[in-house]
């Protein structure tokens, strides 16, 4: 019978597992594959880097929330020869398969950005998490010795989801530290090349989250096309000036964007930042078993032309519809088409605040609702990727 082979445990993988596991003919070998024992809960690593979260608190063990006929094995992969059809792996030997699901998840993107590497500190996975912390709080911390005004200064590079859910933790982060060092007043900027942070959503939404965020503290930038990162500073302009300003900090953190997973070049697949476009049925037109998910796919949407954003809520979509399709292919049968339907769109400003923009019905709140809204959609994620056994973890 088939071998299908599922690369990644992110939202896309785990969903397209356990769905697999329902449907797929009996006697299908299904083999999930991840480089860790744990899943993962991207949309929440923010927490971590803020420090009000750790990393088991957004963590599922793998193992533990998949089907007993799904195989889970440890393993990096390093290719995909698909004109063979095998996986190509760092500490594992190749395995083949008869359909293949690309849903390896993202990859930081500094765009070639001087000194974006060196200089700050990107946030894509628990360990980048957990590094952004300690280097907060080291440098607060020891402002008492070094009497360094850049030590109580927090750099934010990038005003989208990632980027301004960073900025609303950190205003209680600063407080806690701010009393917990006995340190003067923290500082947080935040710099956007865009006139509107948070583009997806409307402009009174996103004008409730800038003029939440400042009064609480964070100065952000717009319209600042960020040049180059030094040591302790953001290097930008503004306008059509080439003048160029900084905005000091010892603490810079980069959340300008993100790509799909370098095993997509590494394997030579036709890309775009690492993402791959897809038919309708969510395969690849030249290699129809093979079927690419969330960050590393690019589903076009039909209205603008242009691939979907890349969200949680894509990805565990896609799953859906990919782990159908799956089995229709072994079976023979028509696949289905993908056709998405977006539940809404929202953001956290903090623990307690929030906005969130519904399309059926359009509905938009903010503030504390829009918080308790969050929530849900974050019990609803954790129930499509662990069933019962995920939202244990809320």
């Amino acid at each position: 019978m088939a071998h299908i082979v599922i690369l990644g445990a992110g939202y896309a993988g785990l969903g397209t597992a356990r769905k697999l596991a329902k449907i797929a003919p009996e006697g299908t070998t299904i083999d999930l594959i991840d480089r860790n024992t744990k899943h993962v809960e991207s949309i929440q690593l923010y927490r971590v880097a803020a420090g009000t979260a750790q990393a088991d608190d957004i963590s599922l063990d793998i193992a533990s929330v998949i089907p007993d006929n799904v195989n889970f094995i440890q393993a990096t992969v390093s290719k995909v020869d698909y004109e063979n059809k095998k996986v190509e792996f760092e500490d594992h030997a190749e395995i083949s398969y008869d359909y293949v699901v690309l849903s390896l998840g993202f990859r930081s993107e500094n765009f070639g950005m001087e000194g974006a590497d060196k200089y700050s500190y990107k946030l894509q996975d628990i360990p980048t998490a957990e590094k952004i912390y300690q280097v907060i709080n080291s440098n607060i911390r020891d402002y008492k010795q070094t009497q360094d005004p850049n030590d109580l200064n927090i750099a934010v590079c990038g005003a989208g989801f990632t980027g301004i859910e960073l900025l609303g933790e950190l205003i209680d982060t600063a407080k806690v530290l701010k009393a917990k060092y006995n340190v003067p007043e923290i500082n947080i900027t935040s710099l956007e090349m865009a006139p509107q942070i948070l583009p997806m959503f409307d402009s009174e939404l996103a004008q409730y989250a800038y003029d939440f965020l400042s009064k609480n503290g964070i100065k952000i930038l717009t319209g600042a096309k960020i040049k180059k990162i030094e040591q302790n500073a953001v290097v930008y302009t503004t306008g059509d000036s080439d003048e160029e300003q900084r905005v000091y900090a010892n603490s810079i953190i980069w959340t300008v964007g993100v790509s799909g997973s370098d095993v997509i070049k590494n394997s030579g697949f036709d890309a775009k930042r690492n993402r791959i476009v897809v038919t309708d049925y969510l395969n690849v037109e030249d290699h129809p078993e093979i079927y690419v998910l969330g960050d590393d796919s690019a589903s076009m949407d039909p209205q603008s032309g242009r691939p979907l954003p890349t969200t949680g809520q894509l990805a565990q979509a896609q799953a859906a519809v990919a782990a159908v399709n799956i089995a229709a292919a072994i079976n023979d049968a028509p696949q289905k088409k993908f056709v998405y339907k977006s539940m809404g769109t929202v953001a956290s400003l903090g623990p307690n605040h929030g906005i969130i923009e519904m399309t059926s019905p359009h509905i938009k709140l903010k503030g504390h609702l829009a918080s308790l809204a969050k929530r849900a959609s974050f019990e609803k994620v954790l129930f499509g990727v662990g069933g019962v056994k995920g939202l244990k973890k809320v």
